[in-house]
């Protein structure tokens, strides 16, 4: 018996009408699984883009010793900037130090009040071609005399994204689990719409309807469902964006930003899982009571 697209359609929307509020649930519960998706991958791009950005601008800092001579510091700066690795050297003096302290802890005037110029060392701040070399900078300066301390400030930024990573791992597992919900409750809801009409199945059985011919409509159903929530999961990202920059401006210095490019870019991969989720669980429901 072939399949008629338009009987498929009907069906489908008097299986959907039939049991309106299980087919709500399902699509909600497919859009925050969605939604949880699309969070996921965008604050994983974020990150990914923003350690790409910090790391290409960080800078190795060479603090030096505090009984440093001025020939010494000319000698350090001569060589750094000889150096293939290196594409740029500023040095900073005690009170340009002290500037940049004053106005890194500006919300703290106490600590700024019992910190004089001379507390804090002079340095070169050297900017690499490649960030990736910061080891065989350290390496040729380790231990020379006149520099007291060499510093990568990627280090401080690997931990932090390295946080961010396992807060993005945690969400996973979330995505996951309510992914699998969703699944099954579309399959429940499957498995109702054919209970409900196991009569007329048979009946359509009987008189030479194929597995094919019934599966259609409830194979469809299911994937309307989880199209409508991929398509709610993505209207609430759009919807959440200004929070998310609201809270990321917080943390301007990490540079965390997402567009409604960066939203849409995904859009076609949360429409293609809602497809996923919903075959997947219209399957399962229908391996009980068909011959598949």
């Amino acid at each position: 018996m072939a399949i008629r697209v338009d009987y498929a359609v009907r069906e489908t929307l008097n299986n959907i009408r039939r049991q309106m509020f299980m087919s709500v649930a399902v699509i909600l519960v497919v859009a925050v699984s969605l939604y949880l998706v699309g969070g996921v991958l965008l604050l994983r791009f974020a990150v990914n883009r923003a350690f790409a950005l910090q790391t290409a601008n960080v800078e190795v800092t060479v603090f030096l010793a505090r009984d440093v001579t001025p020939d010494l510091r000319d000698q350090i700066e001569k060589d750094l900037g000889q150096m293939p690795e290196v594409s740029r050297v500023t040095y900073e003096s005690k009170q340009e130090a002290y500037r940049r302290f004053k106005d890194l802890f500006r919300d703290r005037p106490e600590l700024v009040r019992n910190t004089s110029p001379d507390a804090l060392p002079e340095s070169f701040r050297v900017k690499l071609r490649d960030p990736k070399q910061f080891e065989v900078v350290r390496d040729r300066l380790q231990g020379r005399p006149g520099i007291d301390q060499i510093r990568d400030e990627r280090s401080f930024l690997k931990q932090f994204f390295r946080v961010v990573d396992d807060v993005g791992r945690i969400g996973w597992i979330l995505v996951g689990l309510l992914t699998a919900a969703g699944a099954l409750l579309i399959g429940t809801t499957i498995r109702l719409a054919i209970f409900a009409r196991r009569r007329e199945i048979g009946i359509m059985r009987l008189v030479g309807a194929t597995n094919w011919f019934i599966r259609v409509p409830f194979m469809m159903e299911g994937v309307f469902h989880g199209l409508v929530g991929a398509g709610a999961a993505l209207a609430l990202l759009i919807a959440t964006r200004p929070l998310f920059v609201k809270v990321a401006s917080s943390l301007q210095a990490l540079q965390l930003s997402v567009s409604y490019g960066d939203i849409a870019r995904y859009g076609l991969v949360l429409l293609l899982a809602g497809v996923l989720i919903g075959g997947t669980g219209s399957l399962f429901g229908l391996r009980r009571f068909l011959d598949v």
